[in-house]
């Protein structure tokens, strides 16, 4: 069951009107996790704000966001579901209708009653091709198929899929198909990704095979889920293949691996064919311990590396991509309580790159300007003070547009529109006063409501005039979200506040 959370604003992720004609299906990154001794703690980046809006969300109890991560939200941004590997849960915090025991086996048996899946990058969605309701769900089991041999006992057996309708329901969706075995092998111990196809309507899935260089290629098309193609090529990878994260180049010309104990692994990629080819292997001595992150910025050149204490760019456009390999930022000692130490990454619809530790702590360090050669990129160590603790996490999303948008607050009006009604709020910046327009209001009035970036309520007023006036000259200088609340309907965006 879903229960409350003590944040005001935590019922829903809150979302505007898309701006933009390009998909925002990854606009909601869902984090952190829930337990008994600290409940709600789920943590929702919402970025249909600008700059990102970070609240907590209602959640299954005893739910994990460790090491499996995904969500899925529709083409304007509003969130429709996430999931960790174990359950499927629908944007009220619920586990969606059939959506629960997605992961048969060990993972189910030993982590999902209440946890999630360990396994780093082993779940990922996409849109399902020429359909505006349907949504494909994949992920890795976990087996023993190397109990009592020379290798690690333990890896996945299945690469699973499953079908969300999201017409069901009154679009709270249904999973109408489960568990579906797409492929069966052994695989590495995660590394699902999927990339757009040339065509730009189908998908590729991409799994690494246990032990080899070889690749399952599991193409997705309107017709359904594919025979997975193989393509061999590249370094063969050790038993240690774990703690490794993929990547595609946002133009996805390019596939990467990387683990502290295989490397660096770049290849070109055609996702017309699904060929990969002329392999790149750079290792990393001393900088890593079995596990490292990987991001591209979105022009597609710049490579970022987390190697631990240590974070590296890579000119991905360079004659000799080894020898572009630029020290871009040193851990800085912090701990709280453990060390925030560089792991994961990933390239936000804001066009930074945002990257979580190893450790739980409550801080994501940002690269401010990605696009930017060396020290240019602007990394900000602890640049996100999250609201609970992450563990690890950072969400494996597919690329879904053709350039990332940069925030942008130029305009000095917010217009927007509650249940159909006009509204407006200037000047946006603020030095204080501030003016709210709302013609439409009628007789009932309306309720103001700010919150800071933690989510604390921090001014109420009523507004029974459709012209008010708003003295907003005893707040700090910052960003806050606004919410207008009637009864029938509730509409929020975003005010700063200058000095």
């Amino acid at each position: 069951m879903a229960r409350n959370t003590a944040l005001p604003l935590a019922f829903f992720c809150l979302s505007i009107t898309s701006v933009w004609g390009q998909p925002k299906h990854d606009y909601n990154w869902i984090m952190g996790y829930d337990y008994s001794q600290l409940p709600d703690q789920i943590i929702c980046m919402n970025f249909n704000f600008c700059p990102v809006f970070i609240s907590h969300i209602n959640t299954v109890s005893e739910f994990w966001m460790e090491g499996s991560n995904t969500s899925m939200s529709d083409r304007e941004g509003n969130l429709l579901f996430y999931t960790n590997g174990c359950y499927i849960v629908n944007k009220k915090g619920e586990i969606m209708e059939n959506g629960d025991s997605i992961n048969p086996g060990l993972i189910h048996r030993y982590w999902c009653p209440s946890g999630g899946c360990p396994l780093p990058q082993a779940v990922t969605a996409i849109p399902a091709p020429g359909s505006d309701s349907l949504y494909y769900v994949f992920n890795l089991d976990l087996g023993m198929p190397f109990f009592m041999t020379q290798y690690f006992g333990v890896a996945p057996e299945h690469l699973y899929y499953h079908v969300v309708d999201m017409s069901a329901n009154d679009g709270l969706g249904k999973v109408i198909a489960k568990n579906r075995v797409a492929v069966k092998d052994t695989f590495s111990r995660g590394n699902v990704k999927a990339v757009r196809h040339a065509n730009g309507v189908d998908w590729w899935v991409i799994t690494p095979k246990c032990h080899t260089n070889c690749y399952f290629l599991t193409l997705v098309t309107a017709e359904g889920v594919q025979p997975p193609l193989v393509r061999c090529v590249g370094k063969v990878w050790s038993d240690l293949d774990g703690g490794a994260q993929v990547v595609f180049t946002p133009d996805a010309k390019k596939y990467i691996r990387v683990n502290g104990e295989n490397g660096l692994n770049i290849f070109d990629f055609n996702n017309a064919t699904g060929e990969l080819s002329n392999p790149v292997v750079i290792y990393f001595p001393n900088d890593t311990f079995s596990h490292a992150g990987a991001s591209v910025s979105a022009n597609s050149r710049f490579l970022y590396i987390s190697a631990r204490k240590k974070l590296y760019q890579f000119d991905l456009q360079a004659a000799d991509i080894a020898a572009s390999k630029t020290l871009i930022g040193e851990w800085d000692g912090f701990s709280n309580p453990y060390p925030t130490i560089f792991f994961y990454s990933a390239l936000a619809p804001d066009n930074k790159i945002y990257i979580s530790g190893k450790n739980s702590h409550r801080y994501l360090h940002v690269i401010h300007e990605p696009d930017k050669p060396g020290l240019a990129c602007r990394l900000e160590q602890r640049g996100v003070l999250l609201p609970s603790y992450n563990y690890a996490t950072i969400p494996n999303f597919p690329h879904y547009r053709m350039s990332n948008e940069e925030c942008d607050w130029t305009s000095n009006t917010i217009e927007t529109a509650l249940s159909g009604r006009a509204l407006a709020l200037y000047p946006n910046p603020t030095p204080g006063e501030l003016w709210v327009n709302f013609p439409d209001m009628g007789e009932r009035g309306a309720e103001l409501l700010l919150f800071d970036a933690l989510g604390r309520l921090v001014y109420r007023q009523w507004m029974a005039e459709p012209l008010s006036r708003i003295d907003l000259s005893a707040l700090r200088a910052g960003t806050y979200v606004y919410v207008v609340r009637q009864s029938d309907g509730v509409t929020s965006g975003r005010i700063a506040k200058v000095e």
